[in-house]
């Protein structure tokens, strides 16, 4: 039994219409049961509860931000969410404490520092993101002296881990986690 090309178009055509019809009625429904996972609280630096938050339902995200009236390299929203965090079970994911570090971005200089908590369940991480802004004098194409910007921007998102197996938090104070031998 041999198909021309128009049928073969047509049959082709009729099962990629019915794939994304499956796929909006799949969707639809999805979006209309209620979270299986009950998503912990934000934690918000005191003082900044009002402070602009966006969510995004869809892909369990939860995010402010604010600037910090302190002067680089200031350490104080890093240490209450250390704290905040331990207190509710999260764990520090990577290895030792995070620093801050230099990035050159189109001909601006920032200092950034970002550090990540996972939840007890291992299903939510949490991401503290640090930014301090650093405008360069150049002479002759090289940096000559820096002037560096008031206030440090922070950023603080919540969200469903994106492969909690792959993340693996930090071992506990006092224990080195066991390597992985390569041969």
């Amino acid at each position: 039994m041999r198909f021309s090309r128009r049928e073969l178009a047509l049959v082709l055509g009729a099962v990629v219409v019915g794939w994304v019809v499956l796929l909006l009625v799949l969707s639809k429904w999805q979006r209309s049961q209620p979270p299986q996972v009950n998503e912990p609280e934000l934690i918000h630096y005191p003082g900044q509860e009002d402070a602009p938050e966006q969510t995004s339902q869809s892909i369990g995200m939860r995010r402010y931000w604010f600037t910090l009236d302190e002067d680089y390299p200031s350490q104080s929203v890093y240490q209450f969410y250390q704290r905040e965090c331990r207190k509710r079970g999260w764990q520090p994911v990577g290895r030792g404490e995070p620093q801050w570090f230099r990035r050159t971005e189109g001909g601006n200089l920032y200092d950034l520092f970002h550090a990540m908590w996972l939840s007890p369940d291992r299903l939510f991480q949490l991401e503290l993101e640090m930014k301090s802004e650093v405008k360069p004098t150049k002479e002759r194409g090289e940096i000559v002296s820096e002037e560096r910007m008031p206030g440090i921007e922070i950023y603080v998102t919540q969200r469903r881990a994106l492969s909690p197996s792959l993340v693996s938090p930090s071992a506990p104070e006092g224990r080195t986690p066991p390597e992985i031998e390569v041969e």
